[in-house]
């Protein structure tokens, strides 16, 4: 019975390409994020701003360097963004967005960015052609 490749979010990492992959790709889709709430900002005013600086500025250091401090942060960032989009959609508005949905997009996204960085200074630290 053959396996179903997996693509993106889902996918396994097997390999350091695997998680160098997955942080270009979850790393776009933060820069994308941060873009859309740059204009948000013009309406929505300073604290979507500081969103969109957060999530730019966290994708930078994930981006160029691995960071896994930056991928955690990122992440305890997002689990806060889902826990006052599921508070504001229950009736108690305590500031933020009351999109659920695309806030656990962004914590899955943010945890699988973590589990790559991580695995890339761990598991796959050394390139594979250089391993003895």
């Amino acid at each position: 019975m053959t396996e179903i490749k997996r693509k993106g979010l889902f996918s396994k990492i097997e390999s350091r390409t695997d998680a160098l992959v997955l942080v270009e790709e979850t790393t776009i889709g933060f820069f994308f994020v941060a873009g859309l709430q740059t204009i948000l900002s013009i309406w929505q005013g300073v604290p979507v701003l500081v969103d969109a600086a957060i999530f730019a500025l966290s994708s930078v250091f994930i981006r160029q360097f691995q960071s896994r401090v930056a991928a955690v942060t990122l992440a305890l960032y997002a689990a806060v963004s889902v826990a006052l989009a599921a508070t504001n959609t229950s009736g108690a508005y305590f500031g933020g967005n009351n999109n659920i949905f695309l806030s656990a997009i962004l914590l899955w996204a943010s945890i699988r960015a973590a589990e790559a960085t991580i695995k890339l200074h761990g598991k796959f630290a050394a390139p594979e052609n250089q391993k003895q």
